[in-house]
């Protein structure tokens, strides 16, 4: 799992994460995801909470941030690379604590935590 520490108050913070392809005995990230690929959903949970709120994907543009964006940033040269907006909300959540954030669902996706 991939750990971030932001600093409360921040807004608009784009992220990296690596999804790996999981039908690749060779560790291969997954190429050709966008925002709205079947199955793929994003969700997080801060600490002390017992539901899981989604967040809801959108296009953008790479480097530049959209609440809940989700975007490749290169298939040729960083096969499995994506960059996400995480909404403002997520990171407010942290003022009491740590925050999971999880992507899942898509086909051959490698579940992906935050």
């Amino acid at each position: 799992m991939s750990k971030l520490k932001i600093k409360e108050g921040t807004i608009y913070k784009l992220v990296r994460v690596f999804i790996q392809d999981s039908s690749s005995t060779t560790g291969a990230g997954l190429t050709g995801l966008v925002y709205n690929s079947s199955g793929l959903t994003a969700h997080y949970l801060p600490e002390g909470d017992a539901t899981a709120t989604a967040i809801t994907l959108a296009t953008m543009t790479v480097g530049t941030w959209a609440t809940g964006g989700f975007k490749e940033v290169d298939s040729t040269n960083m096969p499995g690379v994506y960059e996400i907006g995480l909404p403002d909300a997520v990171i407010d959540a942290t003022s009491e604590g740590s925050t999971l954030v999880m992507l899942k669902g898509a086909t051959n996706m490698a579940p992906v935590l935050l």
